[in-house]
């Protein structure tokens, strides 16, 4: 599902470099950790010197290391389109490396522990998951690579509810490497695992919208939504993860880099702007310096860009983002900066310089310019008043000499960068837009210049444009649970607990019930008075009422409550065709026990209220509707073998049936068994049989026998 390591792209061989520096820091890493506890642990003055020598060569080579990654980073022209057009270079992220994990015996040994299945019958599952984790490893830069990375993210929802529980450790470790500086980072946390998949989502946007065709409309419009949807992502996981271990994924980071993002997309949006420009104009048979609305425009436009790059310029200032954002895109943000600041005075000169009309002009310059000693660099400008009675075409020249002395700041500060000297595109684009400044202020040659004298004012910055970042779609890449026959996740998860399946066989047996009742030899009359006859006249004698019951006459001080759980005894007992098991159910997937009648062949069995059904006979029932569970038991005729887990959560007051009920404690994750609990289930039905306080209780070598398992309920 991901590419293939063999295809030798340009940006293949580059994250496959990006791989092998991540490996050479982490073993750097591993020796100056090592080297530094040696240091602290000696005594030996020459042995110190001889680990503080080994030190320096260590952070030697570590430095060297993160310089180079950080020239891999700053290959920026590798990512953008092919077109011989040369375009301002866009800024895309690398993606993060991670090393392979293999969750095989993890997974088996919980499945087998928490859910008593059989771990062999999941051993395709559990290969499809480590293939899919291996795929995203090396995704396509392309649609197909996000819609496999949200596909795993969307599986690891799944994976992280079944098989990670939130009170201990599974075992399994995530390691990934940082995207900026290739230190590696390592937690058992499923948490991580996603964040870091998000991220190489937003790097696959920016390097989507790093390559698109950005001479048309249509290739502006899709590098404009990726770049949107690179900064959603990365607000995303700013909102929703915290306590990063990596620098790329820490709050400060993630604000500047979804900052960039954003000033990238508006810098797509003004790019838009000047071709439709050009086409409008085109179509009118005219350029676009004859257009002075438009020209004052697009300079407000390029003055909002300017804006943008400086306020992202200050932030990647600050401490805790300078020392480890690129050195080389931070020149390039202030390259950008001062770029567009004098592509909006190169518009405002172009629009003054060839207005047609003087009082329109006055109009929007009014509007145009921003209010006295307001600066968007940092400085304090000098007051600027609009006097309508200034000349326009010195203002003109005003604004086109401040364009020419930004455009050489532009270049001298791509020239102190040692990364963007190579950078032929950059060049190609300032160079191009000072000549054209150039060539208009040759043009102006035999009037008198002014600009010395006139102070520049500065240019509102103002859009028309609002830009809206765009979410992560989780929904739009569906994937079905690959450990579904597990059960439903949200009672089969790894934080719920229940007991190990436990085997329970109910049988009816009314005939041969009636058939030893009537094979009964009669007994003959007797005056002698025993337990086994009725001998009500005996007892006419006392006050209260005297009743038998199971051969043993018992006193009952009120008659009516004693004959009234006399008969429903009676209907318990001598069980008929007509009867059921005794129990009932609810719900569905998967459907729970809802009552058990006491004494029935369902309480003698050990089933209790709440126990989940996972199968009947043969067939697995935990994905299974109400209507379905009741039809398998009503065509499971007089035999009914049902497989029961008790849940044992802290928030349940229900036991698990091997214990009775007089002493039943929660319990926590048990072992995969299917033997029943039909001990526990007989002492309890023989206590409910022959009541403690009868004083007439006759033992018999039923009542201890040895305890049994799979035992047939009758």
């Amino acid at each position: 599902m991901g590419s293939d390591p063999r295809v030798a792209t340009c940006r293949g061989r580059l994250q496959t470099r990006r791989c092998q520096l991540n490996q050479e820091i982490n073993k750097e890493l591993r020796l100056r950790a090592g080297a530094e506890n040696l240091f602290k642990a000696t005594t030996n003055r020459k042995l110190r010197e001889t680990v503080a020598l080994e030190l320096s060569f260590v952070n030697s080579n570590l430095q060297l290391l993160k310089e180079q990654l950080a020239e891999l980073n700053s290959s920026v022209e590798l990512y953008q389109n092919d077109s011989k057009e040369c375009v301002m270079p866009m800024i895309p992220l690398g993606l993060k490396e991670t090393k392979e994990v293999d969750f095989r015996e993890p997974f088996k040994d919980f499945i087998l522990e928490h859910y008593s299945e059989d771990a062999a019958l999941y051993e395709d599952p559990i290969s499809d998951f480590m293939d899919m984790r291996q795929a995203i490893r090396t995704p396509v830069r392309s649609t197909a690579g996000v819609a496999l990375l949200f596909k795993y993210y969307n599986q690891l929802y799944y994976i992280e509810r079944r098989f990670f529980p939130p009170d201990r450790s599974l075992g399994v470790y995530f390691e990934w490497f940082d995207s900026l500086t290739g230190v590696p980072s390592c937690q058992r946390t499923v948490a991580f695992e996603k964040a870091c998949v998000l991220f190489n989502i937003a790097g696959i946007y920016t390097q989507i919208g790093a390559r698109q065709e950005r001479n048309t409309c249509a290739g502006l419009d899709g590098a404009v939504d990726a770049l949107l949807r690179a900064a959603g992502t990365l607000r995303y996981i700013h909102e929703n993860f915290t306590n990063a271990p990596s620098v790329d994924l820490a709050a400060h980071t993630l604000l500047v880099l979804g900052t960039l993002m954003t000033a990238q997309a508006r810098e797509c949006l003004f790019e838009k702007l000047q071709l439709q420009a050009r086409e409008a104009c085109r179509g009118r048979d005219r350029e676009l310096r004859d257009d002075t609305d438009m020209c004052l425009d697009l300079a407000q436009e390029s003055a909002q860009l300017a804006h943008t790059y400086n306020q992202l310029y200050e932030k990647m200032q600050t401490e805790g983002v300078f020392n480890y954002v690129p050195y080389s895109w931070v020149s390039l943000v202030h390259v950008k900066t001062e770029f567009y600041r004098a592509l909006a005075h190169q518009y405002a000169a172009t629009g003054l310089l060839h207005t047609t009309s003087v009082i329109h002009a006055r109009e929007r310059l009014a509007a145009m310019y921003g209010p006295p000693d307001c600066n968007h660099n940092g400085s304090i400008s000098p007051t600027f008043k609009y006097d309508e009675d200034l000349d326009h075409m010195a203002l003109g020249r005003a604004h086109l000499a401040e364009a020419l002395a930004l455009y050489e700041e532009a270049l001298r500060l791509q020239r102190m960068c040692r990364e963007l000297r190579g950078k032929e595109a950059l060049s190609l684009v300032v160079g191009a837009h000072r000549e054209r400044a150039s060539r208009d202020k040759a043009q102006l040659a035999d009037e008198p210049d002014f600009a010395d004298l006139l102070d520049v004012p500065n240019i509102l910055p103002s859009s028309k444009f609002q830009l809206a970042l765009t979410p992560p779609d989780f929904a739009q890449h569906r994937v079905e649970d690959l450990f579904k026959t597990l059960g439903p996740i949200a009672v089969f998860s790894a934080k719920r607990h229940w007991s190990a399946p436990r085997l329970v066989q109910l049988q009816r047996d009314g005939e041969r019930r009636r058939e030893r009742r009537s094979d009964r030899p009669k007994r003959k009359p007797s005056d002698k008075r025993d337990r086994s006859e009725d001998n009500s006249t005996y007892y006419e004698k006392y006050d209260y009422e005297v009743t038998k019951q199971n051969g043993v006459y018992i006193n009952y001080e009120s008659p009516k409550e004693y004959k009234r759980d006399l008969r429903r005894a009676a209907s318990e007992y001598d069980m008929n065709e007509e009867e059921g098991f005794g129990f009932t159910v609810r719900g569905g997937a998967p459907v729970v026990i809802a009552a058990v009648e006491p004494n029935s062949l369902a309480d003698m069995a050990g089933m209790r209220e709440g126990d989940f059904i996972i199968s009947i006979g043969d067939t697995d029932v935990k994905w299974s509707s109400h209507e379905a569970v009741v039809a398998l038991i009503q065509r499971a005729g007089r035999t009914l073998t049902l497989r029961l887990a008790t849940p044992m959560d802290s928030g349940s007051n229900k036991s698990s049936p091997e214990t009775s009920r007089q002493s039943s404690t929660p319990g926590s994750v048990s072992a995969a068994s299917t033997s029943s609990g039909s001990t526990g289930a007989t002492a309890r039905s023989s206590a409910r049989r022959m009541p403690s306080w009868n004083p007439f209780r006759r033992h018999s070598a039923r009542d201890h026998a040895p305890a049994q398992t799979n035992v047939i309920f009758r």
